[in-house]
């Protein structure tokens, strides 16, 4: 459902008190990204900030929604870069940490203006999708892990936002960007850009092969990890009830002198379609929320159901270090899942993360935002609402109100933070109207 542009103003400057009161959302996990040339270290992005373990899930800390300098119903889109950097799209810029602690945003030409996508390939280079009503629009690049950024070449017209920026796996200059042009009386235009020399020059691809309704979008759920040309498009939306699609596509060879690539509608269920995943043995899987999960074994042409695997999916990825399968989910009973594990997608299922067992917030020296309000004040209401059983912080009586019941360890302390709290900037009339279109604050399914 579309929310009025009250409303959209509500959530984005309301404050909050607990994750889930804060934003009107049940708590829920809706990305999990692994750092690359890493077999411990991953991120999962929540409705309520984001989760980080460096050992492989057995513990797991909290960074709350203000400290990487955002708030409301919006879900950033996170990277996280083979030094351990973290990256957060936000109506303020770019945002990067590298010690958990301390949050800044990306300097110019990106500066404190609206960035909807960040994408890191396997060369280390760092693409962020800038799509500011006053800034302007483009996708600039990084080869340095994010100490400057450069304009990648020109796509050709403006685009209000970028829906998602993909990049192939095994040839990391193929580069794919979904987005879309808002059109005065008209339904907003549905973009794909493709680049295959790592955004010095871009091609729009066609995009008519898409059966969509008015309020479709253009998603890039997954590429091949041993192909660049095999690219899988989600079409949210895709009819007036609930519905969605999966189209798929391979035939890039000189895509310009084939007329362009030819779409195929490989999968279509009466239900959200959040996470496609592509295996290195060139299985595909699909997850859903109320439909369970899909899996291809004729690489990607059909899919059927998987038996017994049930769990309400928001995300899906393959961990390249092991080739394991990794489910985001809402933490229900009766097994609690927010985040799980297979070895293989189809059997052998565990919850790697429920929110009861999180160990704590990421621990910080005084004057952080993650401090002062992550574990000051948001730590104790996180717990009792979770019902975390650590108690590696004294939430009795008036602590962690006041302040925590024990220091950080000696090594997770940083450096203070000037980080903003999660401000919208100019032209927010304009912004409102991208908002009530992106699906980053559409209530999660």
């Amino acid at each position: 459902m579309r929310r009025s542009a009250a409303l959209v103003v509500t959530a984005v400057l309301a404050a909050s008190v607990t994750p889930a009161d804060a934003n009107g959302r049940p708590p829920s996990s809706v990305k999990v990204v692994f750092r690359p040339g890493s077999t411990t270290d991953i991120l999962l992005g929540v409705t309520f900030g984001l989760m980080l373990t460096r050992d492989d899930g057995a513990t797991w800390r909290w960074i709350c929604e203000s400290a990487v300098g955002f708030e409301g119903t919006f879900d950033p889109d996170y990277e996280l870069s083979a030094s351990g950097a973290i990256w957060a799209t936000t109506f303020g810029g770019l945002r990067t940490t590298r010690d958990g602690c301390t949050w800044s945003g990306v300097d110019q030409p990106l500066g404190p203006s609206l960035v909807t996508a960040v994408e890191i390939a396997g060369d280390g280079a760092i693409y962020a999708g800038l799509a500011d009503p006053v800034a302007g629009s483009g996708i600039y690049k990084s080869t340095d892990d994010g100490m400057t950024f450069d304009a990648t070449g020109d796509l050709g017209g403006a685009v209000d936002w970028f829906d998602s920026i993909e990049t192939s796996p095994s040839a990391p200059d193929v580069v794919y960007v979904a987005g879309y042009r808002l059109r005065a009386g008209m339904p907003p235009q549905n973009l794909i850009f493709r680049s295959v020399n790592g955004g010095a020059t871009w091609e729009s691809l066609p995009v008519t092969a898409f059966e969509v309704t008015d309020v479709s979008n253009l998603q890039l759920a997954a590429i091949s990890p041993t192909d660049p040309d095999e690219l899988y498009v989600r079409v949210t939306l895709a009819r007036a009830t609930i519905g969605e699609t999966i189209y798929r596509t391979s035939n890039w060879r000189n895509p310009l002198a084939m007329g362009g690539p030819t779409w195929t509608k490989v999968l279509d269920l009466p239900d959200y379609i959040p996470g496609v995943a592509v295996r290195q043995n060139g299985e595909v899987f699909a997850t859903t929320p109320t439909m369970g999960l899909h899996r291809s074994t004729d690489g990607g042409l059909t899919f059927t159901a998987v038996p017994g695997v049930t769990y309400e999916g928001r995300c899906l990825a393959e961990r390249p270090s092991d080739q394991s399968m990794w489910m985001c989910a809402n933490h229900l009973p009766p097994d609690s899942m927010a985040l799980g594990r297979s070895p293989d997608g189809t059997t052998g299922w565990m919850a790697r993360l429920r929110y009861a067992d999180m160990a704590g917030p990421v621990r910080c020296e005084a004057g952080t935002d993650q401090h002062d309000d992550c574990e000051v004040n948001l730590w104790c209401g996180t717990k009792d609402q979770f019902g975390v059983t650590s108690d590696e912080i004294d939430c009795s009586g008036d602590a962690g109100i006041d302040g925590p019941g024990t220091p950080p360890p000696k090594d997770g302390c940083c450096n203070s933070s000037t980080a903003p709290g999660g401000k919208l900037g100019l032209a927010f009339l304009v912004l409102a109207a991208l908002v009530l279109r992106s699906r980053r604050w559409r209530p999660r399914r």
